[in-house]
């Protein structure tokens, strides 16, 4: 569904990812996993498009269409999704009216109002999240946990069919953290597929993961299943 082929990297002329290749199926769930600075991010951030990142070789497949030469927002309409590590507040902007705008692109037509209401208010709810906060400025403000659960919100919105979620255990606490894995276990389904970057096992609690992914030194040193995962919790890296 996913499929990147030879994806070498490098920012300021240092190569920082070297002939990656891997598919990622929909309805399984991956889990990116190294010690920092091993540009596990940086792999994420190659897939949605992000103009740091100067790629020399590469196609990158979605449903075995190539989004060598899309944009960002291209890719996204073909359902890729990203989370960020550090939410940015953004002043001025109403959470209602960003959701709204977000949601009319990736359907090609204006919603009304009234429309965009009807549709928004019950995942609201699903996700205990107060009414007031669709009046209130992007982010701003919001806690840590609060902010998960606006990127939640975009999921459940959306769609997407690839959910890249980088290290969004960032500025949570442990009960945070077991929250939001929890929400995710309830957005996973069918139609998706994660792609978790992380360093806390415990955002990947009650989350089917059928790969493991070691990346470093530029490249997947390793790949494995569950038993993988459990030996690094055990003797680490």
């Amino acid at each position: 569904m996913l499929k990147i082929e030879n994806l070498t990297v490098q920012i300021k002329g240092k190569e920082i990812l070297k002939n990656i290749s891997f598919d990622f199926e929909l309805w399984k769930n991956y889990c990116i996993l190294w010690k920092n600075w091993s540009w596990k991010s940086s792999l994420a951030m190659s897939i949605a498009w992000n103009p740091k990142y100067e790629i020399t070789t590469w196609d990158i497949k979605i449903d075995n269409t190539s989004i060598k030469n899309l944009t960002a927002d291209e890719r996204s309409k073909l359902g890729i999704f990203l989370t960020f590590q550090n939410i940015p507040e953004i002043p001025w902007v109403k959470l209602f009216e960003f959701l709204k705008n977000i949601y009319d692109v990736r359907q090609e037509k204006p919603t009304s109002f009234i429309s965009f209401k009807k549709i928004i208010e019950p995942l609201i709810e699903e996700l205990w999240i107060e009414k007031d906060f669709l009046r209130r400025d992007l982010n701003v403000g919001f806690s840590g946990w609060e902010k998960r659960k606006i990127e939640v919100l975009q999921i459940k919105l959306l769609s997407p069919k690839v959910i890249i979620l980088d290290e969004i255990d960032s500025w949570l606490d442990v009960n945070a953290v077991k929250q939001v894995s929890e929400l995710l276990k309830q957005t996973n389904s069918k139609d998706n597929t994660f792609i978790i970057i992380t360093h806390l096992f415990e955002m990947l609690e009650g989350l089917p993961i059928e790969k493991v992914l070691i990346l470093d030194k530029w490249n997947i040193k390793e790949i494995g299943d569950n038993n993988l995962m459990n030996k690094i919790k055990k003797e680490g890296f």
